[in-house]
């Protein structure tokens, strides 16, 4: 387990409101930058591995499990043995839906206005928190999409924005942290999880992202395309682009979310390299960073990879190729997420 010699400043603090509630508190500059890194990185689990616990992962993705039981277990099992907080996440959008064995849900595409769209987002939002989650990848804010019919809002702009706005309130009044994707649009041109995807961006794509932010959002995902246009990556992938994800950076404070890194619109460009993927994705601005599956290993991120990638993202950090302070804004930021007070 993560020792506790390292003098840690943990402590609780009382706010005598309406009968009193308390928050804890985390120095962040007492944080190793091991943990620090590992609270960047968000797995995905078929089963318990406290390995991860070990190393102070920050959260973990559950997919498709058989009954409400499993994944209450699961989570618990989690939660219990995590010194810090997890992300419990989800991809659950109504086209998405890993709870299709006891929960069927609308997708996007038949939600037909925006009082639809907020009752679905309580319903999401209500069941994620019976069963322990507190973050879902959830809405889609894209307009473009010629790969999954109903995983989108559909009707005018002004239809789609108020339908993005209604599903946000639903499910963040839940108490779910709400996530709009995929920053900066052109996702779902083309399949990413197989493709490398080039994609011209449009200034009304990103005033979907600009309703999100405005109606609350917790966080924005960013996607693999490589883009142009409104937006310009630079030929890189948006999600290792530092010129792309700036500016969503001025003008969001809350977290940004690596789309899954294994998927192939990203992975291409490190056929030899892979290792230092962490690495471009924190310089680039990414908060968090989704680890999930490799095509060889579909069920479950594997220990050893993900290890790999943080001791190397921690190496790049004693050499200076990675900022102390870059990794600390977003630690702060992944902690004030999870509910803690934080100092720095």
């Amino acid at each position: 387990m993560i020792k506790m010699s390292r003098k840690i400043f943990i402590c609780l603090v009382f706010v005598f409101f309406m009968g009193g509630v308390s928050a804890e508190v985390i120095n962040v500059s007492e944080l190793g930058v091991r943990e620090k890194v590992s609270q960047m990185v968000i797995i995905k689990a078929n089963d318990f591995d406290s390995r991860y616990s070990d190393i102070g992962i920050g959260g973990v993705l559950f997919g498709e499990r058989d009954s409400k039981e499993e994944y209450k277990k699961i989570i618990s099992d989690y939660q219990n043995k995590s010194r810090i907080k997890l992300f419990i996440s989800a991809d659950l959008e109504g086209y998405w839906n890993p709870f299709v064995s006891f929960y069927k849900s609308k997708n996007f595409g038949e939600v037909k206005d925006r009082d639809e769209a907020f009752s679905l987002g309580k319903e999401h939002g209500e069941i994620l928190k019976e069963l322990g989650f507190n973050l879902d990848f959830s809405p889609v804010v894209e307009k473009r999409n010629t790969v999954w019919p109903g995983r989108s809002f559909t009707g005018s702009d002004e239809d789609i924005r108020g339908k993005i706005v209604g599903y946000i309130e639903g499910l963040e009044g839940e108490g779910i942290l709400s996530t709009a994707k995929h920053y900066p649009g052109g996702s779902m041109v083309k399949d990413p999880h197989i493709w490398r995807v080039k994609s011209e961006v449009f200034e009304d794509e990103l005033s979907f992202f600009d309703s999100a932010i405005n109606s609350g959002v917790s966080a924005v995902m960013v996607g693999h395309p490589v883009v142009y246009g409104a937006i310009d990556s630079k030929g890189s992938p948006v999600s290792v682009s530092y010129d792309a994800i700036n500016p969503l950076r001025e003008k969001f404070d809350g977290l940004i979310i690596s789309d899954a890194i294994t998927m192939w619109g990203l992975r291409k460009n490190y056929l030899f390299s892979f290792n230092r993927v962490y690495i471009d994705l924190i310089n680039a601005g990414n908060d968090v960073i989704i680890d999930t599956n490799l095509w060889f290993s579909p069920w479950t991120s594997k220990y050893s990879m993900v290890k790999k990638r943080i001791d190397n993202a921690v190496k790049a950090v004693e050499r200076g190729e990675i900022s102390e302070q870059r990794i600390d804004e977003s630690v702060s930021r992944i902690l004030q997420a999870k509910g803690y007070n934080v100092v720095t």
